[in-house]
This record gives structure tokens, C-alpha cells and sequence, in this order.
């Protein structure tokens, strides 16, 4: 159960940061287009 558990966690937080890259990119990428650059 506790392996079960870790493993949904570790899920959990890949698909959190894979998320968070998409954003950041598609947020970049219409920033560009308007011609503002997002600092960080």
C-alpha cells in the first residue's frame, strides 16, 4: 500500500510539472506575440 502511495505521488507531482511547463511556455509564447517579455 505504501509503494501504491508513493507511486500515485510521484504521479501527482510529474503531471503537476508537466503542466506547469506547458503553461509557462504557452504564456511565454503569447507574451512574445504581443510584443511584452515576461520576467521571471
Amino acid at each position: 500500500m505504501f509503494a501504491i502511495a508513493v507511486v500515485i505521488c510521484l504521479l501527482l507531482f510529474a503531471a503537476l510539472a508537466v503542466a506547469d511547463l506547458l503553461v509557462s511556455n504557452i504564456n511565454s509564447d503569447e507574451l512574445s506575440n504581443m510584443g511584452v517579455e515576461k520576467k521571471l
